[in-house]
């Protein structure tokens, strides 16, 4: 079985970069453009709260039809790069065009449309362009160890959107909003421009494809022979759980570094380092472990390790140690079993695509990446509902203390609930 080269590895894994650094952005810092308090929101909560919702149902219901047009798509560049070639600019245009409000310092109805408009497009776009690129890790390599060794590679530039995400403050005070928003479309450009440079998929001009194959009756006969894949159940179980417990940590941390550490927005950044560092760390070491005993001990690892830390959150003000430091204790330590879910989930799911072909006969990548990506992202669209309300509990109109620890004790819950639905993975 041929190794994939290190240089194809690495070009595809850049990506990486600009998935987790715009997911960061949008995460932590749109709200905090558009809702920095009920006084200063320049669009009303409740409806910000609305807008993500409905991109998230649009983008739910375009996740797996995407996916399923580019398992069957037949180009002489293959099912992925032409989508990744098409759709990387209009993807990178709004990306940076979210973060110049036409009505600055006011709320508008003006605002409100045109983040209505912008969240629908940047939903649509990263879809068109997001789902073909994950869906390309089971075509590179048929190996599972090379499999790993692609989704670490991807994980370092995962960890590297994330350690830039840790200086946006720094960005934001430098340059405003309007400079955040080119930096973020000129990221997600060069972070795929490797992939496009490199990665090359198999003509797939002469593969057969099913007669009538886009009406409805045909899609959701595919959708329901994805369901009903009982390794692929638990696996999204678990990680739509852990995705809406991340994210929930990851709103928190620029408004726990101002209202529970008492420190500004430039200081997010000593919160973030210590778990990118442990990440870092644990990266190469769960790669070396996981080719060892297997891919599925690390991610129960990562489930139930993930809870616990977590909860060390809630000791924040109890402990005795300076709240500062203990938060960036906690999040060293978060950072450990974090690292395995950076890398794992979409090994996992490469062997979940191998365990369907084995069982029907069809190469069915997309749908998959499609189907996942539906519970992720309303996964994270929840929590940001979740947290843009508790953000505001018993505080009057503003942001308070209160409404903090509420939405943190809510984010370990969850992440303890994750380790409940893995270990019922099996895969045959």
């Amino acid at each position: 079985m041929s190794k994939l080269p290190l240089s194809r590895k690495i070009a595809y894994g850049s990506g990486g970069l600009a998935l987790n650094f715009i997911n960061m952005l949008i995460s932590q810092w749109l709200l905090r453009l558009y809702v920095p308090d009920l006084d200063g929101a320049l669009v009303a909560p409740a409806l910000f709260s609305a807008i993500f919702i409905i991109g998230r149902v649009v983008d739910g219901v375009l996740d797996p039809l995407v996916g399923y047009i580019s398992d069957h798509t037949r180009s002489r560049w293959g099912r992925r790069i032409p989508f990744i070639a098409i759709f990387l600019i209009p993807t990178a245009v709004v990306t940076t065009l979210m973060w110049m409000p036409p009505v600055p310092g006011e709320r508008s109805l003006w605002n409100a449309a045109a983040l209505f408009a912008l969240v629908q497009g940047y939903f649509i776009f990263w879809t068109l362009l997001a789902n073909p690129y994950m869906s390309l890790i089971p075509q590179l390599s048929p190996d599972p160890k090379d499999r790993v060794d692609i989704t670490t590679i991807q994980a370092l530039f995962i960890m590297a959107g994330t350690l830039l995400s840790a200086v946006i403050g720094n960005i934001k005070n430098a340059f405003g909003w309007t400079g955040l928003g080119l930096v973020a479309g000129c990221v997600t450009v060069a972070a795929f421009l490797p992939t496009l440079a490199l990665i090359r998929e198999k003509p797939t001009t002469g593969l057969p494809r099913e007669e009538n194959y886009l009406r409805p009756g045909a899609v959701m006969s595919w959708l329901a022979e994805t369901v009903k894949n009982r390794p692929f159940r638990h696996l999204l179980a678990a990680t739509s759980l852990y995705w809406f417990s991340l994210n929930l940590v990851i709103i928190l941390i620029p408004y726990w570094v101002e209202r529970i550490a008492g420190r500004g927005d430039a200081e997010v950044v000593l919160v973030m380092v210590p778990f990118l560092l442990s990440n870092i760390v644990f990266f190469f070491i769960f790669n070396g472990v996981s080719k060892r005993t297997g891919k599925k001990p690390v991610f129960l690892f990562t489930l139930g390790g993930s809870a616990c830390a977590i909860l060390l959150l809630l000791l924040a003000g109890v402990a005795p140690v300076e709240n500062m430091l203990y938060t960036q204790i906690s999040m060293a330590v978060f950072g450990i079993p974090a690292a395995g879910f950076m890398m794992l989930p979409y090994a996992l799911l490469a062997d979940v695509v191998d365990h369907d072909e084995t069982m029907t006969g069809k190469r069915r990548e997309a749908i998959y990446y499609g189907v996942q990506a539906i519970f992720q992202k309303v996964s994270i669209g929840v929590s940001i509902a979740v947290a843009s309300s508790l953000m505001f509990v018993g505080g009057d109109g503003a942001i308070h203390r209160n409404g903090t620890e509420a939405h943190r004790r809510r984010g370990g819950a969850v992440g303890a609930g994750g380790l409940c639905f893995v270990s019922g993975i099996r895969f045959e």
